[in-house]
């Protein structure tokens, strides 16, 4: 440090309120801190994954309103299809009926299964009808004197072939057989007295009686796993772990040499993501582990090591902690938010253990007076660099989807912990820390002091005219490029199968075989068509809908198209001796009212009153080119080619229809939020330094890697959809952090009347490293994520290294080069010192 100079008042003022609490009174708020964190501990073990379907999708978007006002007549999106395929022949064998029958039988038990809405042949509303001598005839396809004979089997196939569910529940081929199931939001079972019993027993009795219920160790484990990542209330949303199991229990159940069991949907994606999360925890340990080496490394102690990367995970202690406490859980789109706030936390905690080391090795402070020394000179630019991470996390708040929301939550929570952690915990447990050798650690960091330091110097070149000039042509140029690149970004989905999990995945396996072999895959939008009462009965109405089916049926991308015009032209054709030329629609309201009478409203594709029909339109794949493609073909449809404006197509139902609402409400808001995010660090920079160059110069290598990192997610074609959208906004914060701790030293620095080129290297020599190492450290620990099974973690470890590396080469090679063009503002508040009097806390000789 150099020099007193004359801190600004409203630091002092500042300071005056907290340090007496802090220093103090160090006793007695280590005491307070060390119970609550032992209460959020506690609240933090009670924590358990909590997914739900409707969290993930934009409840007051247009489209999620016609999903939800229809969802009792048309079923929602949440559907899983379990598909078995017989590889010895086809599906016409008496064991793989008997299979079937017996799967069937089980889904039924699912937890939250719609038992309404279960279809396979086997199921009683699969019917066929046929024309006879006497007129029409039909029964269900799988016969009510059913048994698994020979002759059956052959009647049942032709019963199939009559029943227009080859494509849908039977494959072309007839090898494979499909059950497809809806699942309720809620568990209809939860709540009940049998419910309540079991979640009111002690858990320590719950996991032993898990534990004695299985023969092997592996199986024990698994049962204990799954009983403590179970969500315990029994008033709370469907468990997708218990679904998840129950899937696989049928899977392992009817899985043999000759017949495959394949099984899609969003339960079981959840619940392959939440499985997954012990892994993402373990992750998490190796780049604590990681961390701590290189800090014992970087420090030179293994007691300050440790203290920084126990401070850590006391900051996601007190994060979980305070999640659990306002009633929310930890959903596995989430797990991103605590290792963020582990890197925050290791952040600061290195920049202050560093200054705290310099004090004692360069000025002979005691313990005290170097924690309250570096107290003073980190304590405002950290707590505003904080306060600007959560200003930036609390915007995204303003996206209307809950899961993004809870994440907001969740990263405002973790930063107020950090704060905590950092500024008030670490500096009273370093005020007691007692080196057992003082001068051989001030020996030992003079020599680490001293490594680089000529490095250093030659980098400090970069404040000068030339080398500056240069640095920001070549940002300009990365900026016209990343300019080029983000009108590419993709909305949505990039690929076939489910972009969460790996392409190699079980899941996406599943995907493809199902895909592969039937018409209806678990891909389709529903289009709602209102009209009046009894609008069934009435031609222009039908006619209306018939075009529209036809049109929809021609559009790229579209597989096939089911509604009751269909059936209702099969009925006609059955009622007129099965010709071809009836297969169509008759024009007498009675003829209208005879067929579609033979159409149950159990199909899901009218209401009870026939005021309202369904579409229901199977897609190839659910990418955001075939999704936007499908809904603009749909609009056009209405504004151009409509005949009968008195039917009112609507948007949208099907999983199809939820990604188009997500989709555009991650459009929409994808610019605003970026907006406020930096109009929020804008704010919190002028508040800190009250100048235009401390605003530009931090705000501006933050812009450009956010705009390179919209370039890298075109170049590794990763879609910008709910999972994605958070992770440049939430990376922002570790570049404020370099950025405020970086140019707040070249700024005292210039302050002080130190050149630029001393300036910067004395910047180097303290908050550089520390940012170095700290951009290099959890660089390192993320990398670990591309070995992840779960594709969008890797996906976001891959935009994390980017954003660490690219932000710390922002704060020590950018931030400099706009300093030698802007930084002369900093000159005019020569002896308002940034570091609050530091210099006051360790006497002079």
């Amino acid at each position: 440090m150099t020099a007193s100079t004359t801190s600004t008042g409203f630091t002092r003022a500042v300071l005056r309120a907290v340090e007496p609490v802090i220093f103090g009174h160090r006793a007695a708020s280590l005491t307070v801190l060390a119970l609550l964190t032992v209460f959020l501990a506690w609240n933090a073990a009670q924590l358990r994954p909590n997914a739900g379907w409707l969290k993930m999708v934009p409840q007051s978007h247009p489209y999620m309103q016609t999903f939800m006002q229809y969802y009792r007549d048309f079923g929602g999106a949440n559907t899983v299809l379990i598909a078995l395929k017989h590889h010895r022949g086809d599906i016409y064998q008496p064991i793989f009926m008997e299979t079937l029958r017996r799967a069937e039988a089980d889904v039924f038990n699912v937890p939250g299964v719609d038992r309404a809405r279960v279809n396979s042949i086997f199921s009683p509303s699969i019917l066929y009808i046929e024309v006879v001598e006497g007129g029409l005839a039909g029964e269900n396809v799988i016969p009510s004197d059913y048994t698994p004979t020979p002759e059956m089997m052959a009647r049942i196939r032709g019963n199939v072939a009559k029943a227009n569910v080859i494509g849908r529940l039977v494959s072309e081929d007839q090898t494979t057989a499909l059950i497809q199931l809806e699942l309720l939001e809620a568990d209809p079972q939860a709540g009940t007295m049998q419910a309540q019993a079991e979640a009111a027993k002690p858990l320590h009795q719950r996991l032993r009686q898990a534990w004695a219920q299985q023969d092997t160790m592996a199986a024990r484990l698994e049962a204990v796993g799954e009983l403590l990542m179970r969500n315990q209330d029994p008033h709370a949303g469907l468990d997708y772990v218990k679904v998840g199991a129950a899937l696989e229990a049928i899977r392992a159940r009817y899985e043999t040499d000759d017949i495959s069991v394949h099984i899609v949907g969003f339960a079981k994606v959840v619940d392959d993501m939440t499985r997954a999360s012990l892994q993402v925890a373990g992750f998490f340990l190796v780049a604590l582990l990681a961390m701590g080496l290189l800090l014992w490394f970087y420090v030179g102690s293994l007691p300050l090591a440790l203290l920084v990367v126990g401070t850590s995970l006391v900051a996601c202690i007190w994060e979980l902690g305070l999640l659990r406490l306002v009633g929310y859980g930890l959903d596995p789109f989430a797990l991103l938010v605590p290792f963020l706030i582990m890197s925050v936390s290791v952040s600061h905690g290195v920049q202050y253990v560093s200054a705290w080391a310099g004090e004692i090795s360069e000025r002979g402070a005691s313990n005290r007076q170097a924690a309250l020394a570096t107290f003073r000179s980190l304590a405002i630019p950290g707590v505003v660099a904080l306060l600007t991470d959560i200003a930036g996390f609390g915007t995204i708040y303003l996206i209307d989807i809950q899961i993004i929301r809870e994440m907001s939550i969740n990263a405002v929570f973790g930063m107020l912990g950090v704060i905590v952690v950092n500024k008030m915990l670490l500096p009273i447990v370093l005020s007691y820390v007692r080196l057992p050798d003082v001068e051989g650690f001030r020996q030992a960091q003079a020599k680490r002091d001293r490594f680089g330091e000529s490095l250093f110097r030659r980098m400090a070149a970069l404040t000068r005219r030339g080398p500056a000039t240069a640095v920001l042509l070549v940002c300009a140029a990365l900026a016209v490029y990343g300019l080029v690149q983000y009108p590419k970004v993709r909305i949505g989905d990039t690929t076939e199968g489910v972009p969460e999990l790996r392409p190699d995945s079980r899941f996406n396996q599943d995907a493809r075989a199902i895909a592969a072999n039937f018409a209806m895959g678990v891909d389709h939008l529903k289009v709602i068509g209102e009209s009046f009462e009894d609008g069934c009965i009435d031609y222009a109405v039908m006619s209306e809908m018939d075009r529209f089916s036809w049109y929809l049926k021609n559009q790229e991308g579209v597989r096939d198209v089911l509604s009751l015009i269909e059936l209702a032209k099969l009925a006609n054709s059955g009622l007129n001796e099965g010709r071809l030329d009836a297969e169509r629609l008759p024009r007498a309201p009675q003829a209208l009212a005879q067929i579609t009478a033979l159409v149950p409203t159990t199909t899901g594709f009218l209401t009870d009153t026939c005021d309202a029909l369904a579409l229901f339109v199977f897609t190839t794949d659910h990418k955001a080119e075939t999704i936007t493609a499908l809904t603009d073909a749909v609009q056009r449809y209405v504004a151009e080619l409509q005949v009968d404006r008195r039917v009112d197509l609507r948007l949208a139902s099907g999983n199809i229809g939820v990604m188009a609402a997500t989709n555009e409400e991650v459009r929409r808001n994808e610019i605003p939020v970026i907006a406020w995010v930096y109009a929020a660090i804008a704010l919190f920079l002028w508040a800190s330094f009250r100048t235009r160059s401390g605003v530009l110069c931090v705000i501006l290598p933050l812009s450009l890697v956010t705009l390179l990192g919209y370039s890298l997610m075109v170049a590794l074609d990763i879609g910008q959809k709910v999972a994605t959208l958070p992770v440049l906004a939430l990376a922002t914060g570790i570049g404020v952090d370099y950025g405020i701790y970086s140019y707040s030293v070249i700024a005292a620095g210039l302050r002080r009347g130190l050149s630029l080129e001393e300036a910067y290297f004395q910047k180097m020599r303290t908050t550089g490293k520390a940012t170095l190492f700290t951009g290099a450290g959890l660089s390192i620990g993320v990398a670990m994520w591309t070995f992840s099974e779960l594709q969008f973690q890797r996906d976001m470890g891959v935009l994390l290294v980017f954003a660490f590396i690219a932000n710390m080469i922002g704060a020590i090679v950018v931030i400099p080069a706009l300093a030698h063009f802007l930084g002369h503002e900093e000159r005019r508040h020569a002896n308002r010192d940034l570091t609050a009097g530091a210099d006051d806390a360790v006497p002079g000789p």
